[in-house]
């Protein structure tokens, strides 16, 4: 009785087909391609910050401890730090200690974001690093790379 088989693929249907897989196919390679990118840009903006925090605590820690020894460091601009005052202009925000309304002067940082990275850092204790803000809802690689020279981790 049963002469046809009851699902018919034509030529045309298993081209529809291949077309689909190929065009999923090329959607996740370029999706891994993408995070691959934001993966080493984050790593390689971590390197960068975390030489500049290292250098800072140790100019902190020397003028809090009241050393009268210059060492040959200098500060970004080419000049030799002489007194306490160079440590004092330090206008970047820490986010374990700031509040919202602190927050909210961020560049790309509305009140919404603020609120998000208090309850990130109630959660996890305080904050270790500027790149742990790229774990908050809202805070992507671009909008990190906008905030870092804003704010510090103390």
């Amino acid at each position: 009785m049963r002469d046809k088989p009851r699902t018919l693929l034509t030529p045309g249907h298993a081209l529809v087909v291949i077309v689909l897989l190929m065009a999923i196919l090329g959607l996740s390679l370029a999706l891994i391609v993408q995070q691959s990118m934001n993966l080493t840009a984050i790593a390689n903006a971590g390197v960068g910050s975390s030489s500049a925090t290292v250098s800072g605590e140790e100019t902190d820690n020397s003028a809090n401890a009241g050393e009268a020894t210059q060492t040959n460091e200098e500060t970004p601009n080419g000049e030799h730090p002489t007194d306490d005052s160079s440590v004092s202009t330090d206008t970047r925000i820490n986010i374990n200690t700031a509040s919202s309304e602190e927050l909210q002067s961020i560049i790309g940082v509305g009140p919404v974001t603020a609120q998000r990275i208090i309850d990130h850092r109630k959660t996890i204790g305080r904050y270790t690093s500027v790149d742990q803000l790229m774990d908050v809802t809202g805070i992507g690689s671009k909008t990190l790379e906008k905030m870092r020279e804003q704010v510090k981790v103390e």
